[in-house]
């Protein structure tokens, strides 16, 4: 096996340098889009429960007011 010259390990260290941070932005964006996608979610799951609060009060509202 040759000996590399500084030149070669510089271009070998580069290239490894260069996959890692490959690596490193592809892992970054999908947790952004697990992220989001939790975020939508858990967004949805709000709106929900708000409706629910919402109907809810209102049908107590009108069953007090027909009651009488």
């Amino acid at each position: 096996m040759q000996a590399l010259s500084d030149d070669q390990h510089i271009a070998a260290i580069d290239a490894k340098v260069d996959r890692l941070e490959e690596k490193v932005e592809v892992g970054f964006a999908e947790t952004r889009a697990e992220a989001r996608s939790d975020f939508r979610t858990l967004i949805a799951v709000n709106i929900t429960i708000l409706v629910a609060v919402i109907f809810g009060f209102a049908g107590l509202t009108v069953a007090m007011l027909t009651h009488f």
